[in-house]
Parts: structure tokens; C-alpha cells; sequence
């Protein structure tokens, strides 16, 4: 034993004079499982500085750290070491970080900066930055250690993802979770500071980030400006067209798809008369862009219009899994904010079937401000995902008839909210402080929901709850058509069933019911919440994991007794016309329903088949409709969705999935770029 401790030992001292960069003491001898230092924080001021960010599974050459000091005063970290135990990188003299900054260091400064149009602090590789000591770390895709080290070889921070195998100072328990293509590691915080256990649960939150990705958060507005809402398929499309039609300096719209004509042509309209119209739309929706959506864009283009597709490929990383946001910015004064695609099914002919929806057009310039700042960042052509669309050979035709817009009058002062997503998408003002707020009722109508969000409960759906139990009754109303209900694409029924037997369970006020197709609702595309009959949400986000943290996502929370009346009144048609589930009555059943629809959800929902049970009546909005609404399609019948139709596509390869709407791969959660053929 004592000689072959003696080999190892030549082993290691011929690989450590071979090696083309140095390693601070106590690491390179460690190999990939150091042994713990005596004082791993024993470095001035190191513990206030840690990792906060990692980008390690990059479609370019610009992998990179993010360190943060997060304390009172600036730490001096010349001669600090980031290595990945394979190579190092060591801060040159003079580097420091000033309290509350951060610094990053990349491979290629020059990459990031074209991916990010922000300026690296240093690079351990190339580009314009200065330069660190060493060698240039190149960070595993399936899974590595970043450890940062001050001078002395002491671990002052680590970040362990995947297979790294990593067990020394500075990390315990099992790795991170393994992050897609394009994915940034993002350290958590809880209460507005940051986390530090050294275990996963720092890293492993809820939220998923990509490269490039905005940060916006935007206060309340009070604000007194006219409001005209719009329930689609009652009457969406005049005020769309007459809001989109009174531009007459700038008009922007950010949407998921655009696939209707007639909207396609005030919008043509509007370049015509020489209003500066931009476009922004989702290059690779389900199944990708539709003919009509390809030609439409190289229409606008061809009448004059900025358009361009926000698409990923295998080199550029898409910033959003999707451009899912419905809205539009017109002379910088109104906003029109919907849970509508700009499509015929969200905003329909008069007569003809659509979606249910709803659509908010706001008269207020600093909200007007706010979305066209959000929109400038998502359509910057500087951005490698915004790809220009050329003009076409084909036209688009005249603007159809349709009132003008008339502002209408001043309201009474009341708070309106922005709500960006994923930036804003959880936090504590926005949805879930809407929820917060709510004393008497809770509305939700939506095209579904999931319980589970990435195996723990979700926490739009536990709000709603806690609700309840402060007294709310609170009323969910999902999508009941054959799309999503029948087959492994919708499960809203066994959701339903769910929601109804934790209610009874628990003895709360919930209920939820579906809403299948009847008169001229062809399906709920619907994302609303009303609270207290008199504050709402209208906008893109659907109560799932993907949308809340992978998306673009555009929804307005206003206050306004008035436009609450109007959507009152149509949650009172859909809540008639949808049948209430049958009771259990028999506590033990409910009990062991409740215990068995659990374990099974958090092992998997896609193999949970049970069917809804509903236990309670509760107090709806107004009395009930004696008919029962047929909630699904023949079984035999084959029905193709169009784009407009699709909220969160997703399965499949080559960045879409099918034509349906996808949502087994939206609550899965798609992960990394368009290039490596997931969108």
C-alpha cells in the first residue's frame, strides 16, 4: 500500500508540473472531490461574495459566471479563483467588487456581449474584456462544479449541477437539476435575499431563465383613463379593429401568432398612411408559422410594416420558450391587452363562433410607456433571436368598416398593474397578490390549469385556496371541449375532479365546473380572474408551470367596478351553461380519493386518470341554467386546430409540437433552444 501511495503521489506532482495553467493550493490535488479546508470562509469579506449565476450548457462559446457581493463594502478580489477542477481562472490585480455589485466572467466576451448587449467584466477566454490569469474553464453541458477560492485555496462558494460528482466544502447534499440548452442557472432568494444553504434548494426554484432574458418590474399606476373592454366571440373584433385603426404616429403589437385578415389589414392600413408599425411574432408556434401567418408577415412587411419573428436555431437561443403576449401599444397613449391570439377564432366576424376571451384596451400613457419599453426590448434587431421578415409578393387588402375609436370619458381614479412574464409572473404584487386581495369571490375562467407544478402545488391554485379559506368562494371555470378533456393532450376534467375533491375535503368554498362548447364558444381561450367583483386580470398567462416561468407572457390587473360588471356578466352565462359535477357525499371516500389522487399527481399527472367528482354547489354568480351543456365532440370526430386556437404548444421535435394544443410538453415544461429541435 505505501508504495502505491508513493506512485500516486509521483502521479500527481508529474500532472500538476504538466498542467498548462495553475491551481490554486488545495484544489488540483483534491482531483473532483476536494477534502474540506480547515476555515472554508476564512478570506476577508468572502463570505459576502457568491455565485449567483451560471451559464454552462451554451449554444456559443459564451458559458460565464455571475458573483455578486452581497454585502455592505467593496471586496477586493484580485488573485480569487473560479475553477471548474479542470481548469482555472484567477481575478487579475485591481479587480474588486463594489457593495451590492456583481461582476461576470466568460469564456468569449466578445459572444456575450452579442447575446446579451452587456459587456462581460472579464473573460477567461477571448473577446474585449479584461483578461483573468490561467487557464479558460470549460464547463460540462451534462453537469459540472464552479467553485470560486480565495487566494489561499479556501472554498468560498459552489455551485454543483448534474453528474458533477462534487462533495467538498462549500456544497452538500445532492447536485442542482440539470438545465436545457440555452438555460441560466440563477441562484433564488427568498424574501428579497438571497439564499445560501449550499444545497440545490439555493438553485432550484421554480422559475427557469434563459440567456438574455429581461428583468422588468413595473409599479402600479393610478390612473383615470377610459377603459373599453371586449368578450370574445360576443363583440372582440370591432373594438380590436377600431382601437388598432385610431393610430395615427406609432402603433407596435406583440402576439403569439397573427392569422387574421382583417386584422392584418388595419394593420397595413396604418403603414399606408405612414404610421411607424412594428411587429413582433412567434417565429416557431405549434407545427411552426402557418401559411397564413408567413403571409400575412411578408404582407404587412411588403405594405411597409416592422416585422419580425422572435426564432431561435441551433446557435441563437430563443429568450422565451415562447412569444405567447397579445398586445398592442398605439401612439403611445392606449394599450390593448388580451388572452386572444389576432386571430379568427379570438376575434370573430359578428355571428360567427370563436373563442371565449376577454380583451382590455386602456387609455394611460404611462402604461402605454411601460408595454412599448417591454416590446422595444423583445423586438430589438440588435437581438440575434429577432430575425427580420422580408417582404412578400402577396398583398394585403383594404381595412374592413368598423366604428371609430372614441376614447370614451374619464374614470374615477383607480390602480392599474402591468404584469410581464416570466419577470413579474410570481411575484407577491402581481397575480398572487391579486388572489391575496380577494375577501368575497374569486372567478377564474381559463383554458386549464395544473395542481402540480413541477411536482409541488401550484401556487396561482394555492392562493385561490387560501382564499377560500379566509372566507372567498372561489369558482374555477375550464375549458370543457374535446381538446382539452379527451385523449393524453387535456386532462381539465381530472383536474376539475381534483379541485372538487380537495374542496370537500377540506370543507372550503370551491368549486370548479368545465365549460364545453355551446352557442357561439367554440372552446374557453380565456385567462381571466375577477376578484371581489370589481378587480381583474386579463392577459396570456395560463395557470401553468411553462407559461408563469418560461414565456413572454402580457396581462393588465385593473381595478374598475364597471369593466368588472361586463366580464361579471359573462362568467354568469358560462357558470349557467355548465353542468355541476355529481356529489360524494361519504367522507371516508372523499378521504381516500384526496390520498390516492395525490400520490398518484406527484409521481406523475400524465398517468392520472381519475374522473371529476364535484361535492358542493356553493354560491355562483347568479342562479343556475336549467340546460346541460354537451361538453365534448363525438369521439369519432377529427377535428384540425388552427394556430390561433393554440395557447402553449409544444411536443415534438423542430421547435413546435403538433397541431393540438400541446399541453402535455407545456406542463413538462419543454426545455433548452429551437437549434437542438426543442422549442
Amino acid at each position: 500500500m505505501r508504495g502505491a501511495g508513493v506512485v500516486l503521489a509521483v502521479v500527481a506532482v508529474t500532472w500538476l508540473l504538466a498542467a498548462p495553467t495553475p491551481l490554486p493550493p488545495d484544489v488540483g490535488s483534491r482531483a473532483r472531490n476536494p477534502a474540506p479546508t480547515s476555515s472554508p470562509f476564512s478570506w476577508e469579506g468572502g463570505s459576502e461574495v457568491k455565485i449567483v449565476r451560471v451559464y454552462a450548457d451554451a449554444v456559443r462559446d459564451d458559458e460565464f459566471v455571475e458573483i455578486a457581493n452581497l454585502g455592505t463594502d467593496a471586496v477586493d478580489i484580485a488573485g480569487w479563483t473560479l475553477t471548474d477542477l479542470e481548469a482555472s481562472a484567477a481575478f487579475p490585480a485591481g479587480a474588486s467588487i463594489p457593495a451590492g455589485g456583481r461582476v461576470v466572467a466568460t469564456k468569449n466576451a466578445t459572444a456575450y456581449a452579442e447575446d446579451t448587449l452587456e459587456g462581460a467584466s472579464f473573460t477567461y477566454g477571448s473577446g474585449e474584456a479584461p483578461r483573468m490569469e490561467g487557464g479558460a474553464l470549460r464547463l460540462a453541458d451534462a453537469g459540472d462544479e464552479v467553485l470560486l477560492l480565495s487566494p489561499t485555496g479556501d472554498v468560498l462558494d459552489a455551485y454543483v449541477q448534474s453528474d458533477a460528482g462534487y462533495a467538498g466544502p462549500g456544497w452538500t447534499g445532492p447536485p442542482a437539476r440539470d438545465l436545457g440548452r440555452g438555460e441560466v442557472a440563477v441562484r433564488g432568494s427568498l424574501g428579497g435575499a438571497t439564499t445560501d444553504t449550499d444545497t440545490a434548494i439555493d438553485w432550484d426554484g421554480v422559475r427557469d431563465h434563459r440567456l438574455g432574458q429581461s428583468q422588468f418590474a413595473f409599479d402600479a399606476v393610478l390612473t383615470a383613463g377610459a377603459a373599453a373592454v371586449a368578450v370574445s366571440p360576443d363583440d372582440g373584433r370591432d373594438v380590436l379593429l377600431s382601437a388598432l385603426g385610431s393610430a395615427t404616429a406609432t402603433l407596435e403589437a406583440s402576439v403569439y401568432t397573427l392569422t387574421s385578415d382583417a386584422i392584418a389589414a388595419t394593420f397595413a392600413d396604418a403603414a399606408r398612411r405612414g404610421v411607424r408599425v412594428r411587429l413582433l411574432l412567434d417565429g416557431s408556434p405549434a407545427g411552426g408559422a402557418s401559411d397564413d401567418g408567413r403571409r400575412i408577415a411578408m404582407g404587412l412587411a411588403s405594405a411597409g410594416a416592422s416585422v419580425r419573428w422572435l426564432l431561435g436555431g441551433d446557435d441563437v437561443v430563443k429568450r422565451y420558450r415562447y412569444l405567447h403576449a397579445k398586445y398592442a401599444v398605439i401612439d403611445e397613449a392606449r394599450v390593448v391587452v388580451s388572452s386572444e391570439n389576432f386571430g379568427n377564432a379570438g376575434f370573430p366576424a359578428a355571428g360567427d363562433d370563436g373563442n371565449r376571451g376577454w380583451t382590455v384596451v386602456l387609455e394611460d400613457p404611462t402604461i402605454a410607456r411601460q408595454l412599448r419599453e417591454v416590446f422595444d426590448a423583445d423586438f430589438d434587431p440588435r437581438r440575434r433571436d429577432s430575425i427580420r421578415v422580408d417582404p412578400g409578393t402577396g398583398g394585403i387588402g383594404p381595412p374592413l368598416p368598423t366604428s371609430s375609436w372614441t376614447p370614451g370619458p374619464m374614470a374615477t381614479p383607480r390602480l392599474a398593474r402591468l404584469v410581464v412574464g416570466p419577470d413579474t409572473s410570481l411575484d407577491e404584487d402581481a397575480v398572487l397578490g391579486l388572489l391575496a386581495s380577494a375577501r368575497d369571490s374569486v372567478w377564474v375562467e381559463a383554458l386549464y390549469l395544473d395542481d402540480l407544478w413541477r411536482g409541488t402545488p401550484s401556487p396561482y391554485l394555492e392562493a385561490a385556496f387560501d382564499a377560500a379559506r379566509r372566507g372567498a368562494h372561489v369558482r374555477f371555470l375550464l375549458d370543457g371541449s374535446a381538446w382539452s378533456t379527451e385523449g393524453d393532450a387535456g386532462d381539465n376534467d381530472e383536474v376539475v375532479g381534483r379541485i372538487n375533491a380537495r374542496a370537500a375535503l377540506e370543507g372550503l368554498d370551491v368549486e370548479a365546473r368545465l365549460v364545453g362548447p355551446h352557442g357561439r364558444i367554440d372552446r374557453v381561450h380565456n385567462k381571466g380572474i375577477l376578484v371581489d367583483g370589481r378587480r381583474m386580470f386579463v392577459g396570456s398567462l395560463n395557470w401553468v408551470h411553462a407559461s408563469a416561468t418560461e414565456n413572454r407572457e402580457v396581462g393588465l390587473i385593473l381595478e374598475d367596478p364597471t369593466i368588472a360588471a361586463r366580464f361579471a356578466t359573462a362568467l354568469e352565462a358560462d357558470w349557467a351553461g355548465a353542468p355541476s359535477p355529481f356529489r360524494i357525499e361519504d367522507p371516508a371516500v372523499l378521504a381516500a380519493l384526496y390520498a390516492i389522487t395525490a400520490i398518484g399527481a406527484a409521481a406523475s399527472l400524465r398517468f392520472l386518470r381519475h374522473a371529476p367528482k364535484g361535492l358542493r354547489s356553493g354560491r355562483p354568480l347568479s342562479a343556475r341554467g336549467r340546460r346541460r351543456t354537451d361538453l365534448r365532440r363525438g369521439r369519432r370526430e377529427v377535428r384540425v386546430l388552427p394556430s390561433e386556437l393554440v395557447a402553449e404548444p409544444g411536443p415534438g421535435t423542430g421547435g413546435g409540437g403538433g397541431a393540438g394544443d400541446g399541453r402535455g410538453s407545456a406542463r413538462g415544461g419543454v426545455r433548452g433552444t429551437p437549434g437542438d429541435r426543442r422549442p
